[in-house]
């Protein structure tokens, strides 16, 4: 048996004067951008979260960590993705496919290493990462993912 699950997550970005700490994919690296957000901002964990959660039918990463509640300020979204991993737990990842979409940070030399964190941190190399631009002037970063689970034998 198989279950697909889609999701979209989208912050706001801010152009600062020094370098920020972005996480993406549980990947760190620095810009000149941050991501405003109550947690890390880690749009592609949180929508890979959302995928799995709704390929399983447990609702959406809000119901469980809302951005009202002061304990997830600031929050590791690898917190995020670990409940969600815990929910799908008779199911395996088949693949996970993802795009990012960011007009001001230039992804394109990112994709490898946020390709790898994630297959750490999902367990499995079967994940493809795709990054692209809104191609005018946005201060926005969103990541659209498809996941697709296969019943453990």
């Amino acid at each position: 048996m198989f279950l697909i699950g889609q999701a979209i997550d989208t912050h706001k970005i801010k152009k600062t004067n020094k370098k920020n700490k972005i996480t993406l994919g549980g990947f760190c690296f620095l810009s000149n951008y941050k991501i405003i957000a109550h947690s890390d901002g880690d749009v592609v964990l949180h929508s890979i979260a959302n995928s799995l959660l709704g390929a399983v039918q447990a609702g959406d990463i809000g119901q469980y960590f809302s951005d009202k509640d002061p304990k997830n300020k600031n929050l590791d979204s690898k917190k995020i993705l670990s409940f969600a991993m815990n929910k799908i737990k008779k199911y395996e990842i088949n693949n996970i496919d993802l795009t990012i979409q960011c007009e001001k940070i230039i992804l394109n030399n990112l994709k490898k290493d946020i390709c790898a964190s994630l297959s750490k941190l999902l367990k499995t190399k079967k994940v493809n990462v795709k990054a692209t631009r809104f191609e005018k002037n946005e201060d926005y970063i969103t990541c659209y993912v498809s996941c697709l689970l296969r019943l453990k034998k």
